[in-house]
């Protein structure tokens, strides 16, 4: 059985089925309070059914009566071997001409469909397209609390109404979608991937808009979503794109760099601006950033050059930024950036004040040697007249002579091993 992730249309925390989780469930996803809380469970089916017309209940202090309506919203109540009798009450209210009905069992049908959902989700598929506007308003959100939970059975009724002409139909399957993809992010890509191949731009730009809450999931279909809506025609389709590259460049850095490649140098100043802000999140050292930071220094947008020009010393040593500088000067126009420019090509060691130009001069720290080096320390200092006699001459080494190999391995245990031999 595969594992769906729902919505507490309440917390809006994320809730987990499948046949571990599916009691914890059961408790969490449940409709919203209300008076028909408050009818006996054994008169629930037959007010739902109609065997009974009223029943009074006290609801917040309250007298209330309680009819055939009331009775199918609580229907997500029953349990157990009931179950049969309360989806055929369900179905008979999705289907029948009394609208007050219709409505009523809409917003039970999300929770009742974790029981027993046959025939329930042609019913909703209908209703979306219901005469009756109120109706058509329940079938809506009946949608957004159930895509996120039954994806399959949704899908064909989500892709119709994403591509309605009707706004308040098209916003609804969009809000929907959101849901799905917070949830089943694979199931929301399918779904994009669609849209964006459609003529109308509002639609295409739609679905981009989506890309954002998708970044942090890495997908290779994700990654070719983006690619291809930062290539579209259509203004708002690569903008929407854009701003997906700032969260994913946290956890896809190396896409991020190539799809920068195609942003950084959009006609678009938006589209730009949201590539500069994904570039400071990204490592200049790597080699496709370096080649882009080099770029960007000749870009048309004065923006991007300063930006990339300050990044110079970052990829670059001193004299490279120098010679970098100076050969950016000889056509940089933009008062601000030749001013920055000319303090990237000062030489501090050369022209700098007189305390950067000490630093230069500074000794070097005094080297330590450790015990078994190879390297060679310096010459010892000499010792006093009065302590030189005390020195045998025959075995001072002599400074000019480069010691042997088996001096260098062995040392002063090589030298007493020849002196057993003698």
């Amino acid at each position: 059985m595969r594992e769906y992730i729902a919505k507490d249309p309440k917390t809006g925390k994320p809730l987990r089925t499948g046949r571990k989780r599916r009691r914890g469930l059961e408790l969490a996803y449940r409709p919203g309070d209300g008076p028909w809380d408050a009818i006996p469970i054994d008169r629930v089916l037959p007010l739902a059914s109609g065997q009974i017309e009223v029943h009074s209940v006290r609801w917040q202090n309250r007298e209330r009566l309680m009819r055939q309506a009331d009775g199918v919203r609580a229907l997500p109540r029953i349990r157990g071997r009931d179950q049969q009798a309360a989806h055929s009450a369900l179905d008979g209210a999705l289907g029948s001409l009394d609208t007050r009905l219709r409505i009523a069992g809409l917003a039970s049908l999300p929770y009742c469909a974790l029981q027993h959902s046959e025939t329930l989700f042609d019913h909703l598929h209908e209703l979306l397209e219901d005469i009756d506007s109120d109706v058509q308003k329940a079938a809506q959100q009946c949608l957004i609390i159930s895509a996120p939970v039954f994806p399959s059975v949704t899908e064909e009724s989500l892709r119709r109404e994403l591509r309605s002409i009707e706004k308040i139909r098209r916003k609804s399957a969009f809000e929907a979608l959101k849901q799905v993809a917070d949830a089943w992010p694979e199931v929301a890509e399918l779904h994009i991937d669609e849209l964006i191949r459609e003529e109308e731009d509002e639609l295409r730009g739609l679905a981009a808009a989506l890309l954002t809450r998708l970044a942090k999931h890495k997908s290779a279909t994700l990654w070719d979503l983006i690619g291809w809506c930062l290539q579209d025609e259509a203004v708002v389709v690569r903008r929407h794109a854009a701003r997906a590259l700032l969260p994913l460049a946290d956890h896809a850095p190396k896409v991020t760099q190539i799809a920068l490649e195609m942003a950084f140098f959009d006609e678009d100043e938006k589209v730009r601006l949201s590539a500069l802000k994904a570039s400071k999140k990204l490592d200049p050292n790597s080699f496709r950033m370096q080649r882009l930071i080099t770029d960007g220094t000749r870009h048309s947008d004065r923006n991007i050059r300063i930006s990339c020009i300050k990044m110079l010393p970052i990829i670059m040593v001193d004299a490279e930024v120098r010679i970098f500088a100076t050969d950016l000067l000889q056509q940089e126009t933009d008062s601000e950036i030749r001013s920055i420019l000319e303090e990237l090509m000062i030489d501090e060691s050369l022209e700098g004040t007189e305390a950067e130009k000490n630093a230069f001069l500074a000794p070097a720290e005094k080297a330590d040697f450790d015990e078994g080096s190879l390297a060679v320390p310096p010459p010892p200092l000499a010792l006093p007249e009065e302590k030189s006699e005390l020195i045998d001459s025959s075995k001072t080494p002599d400074p000019k002579r480069r010691p042997t190999q088996d001096e260098i391995f062995y040392g002063d245990d090589f030298d007493e091993a020849d002196d057993d031999l003698v």
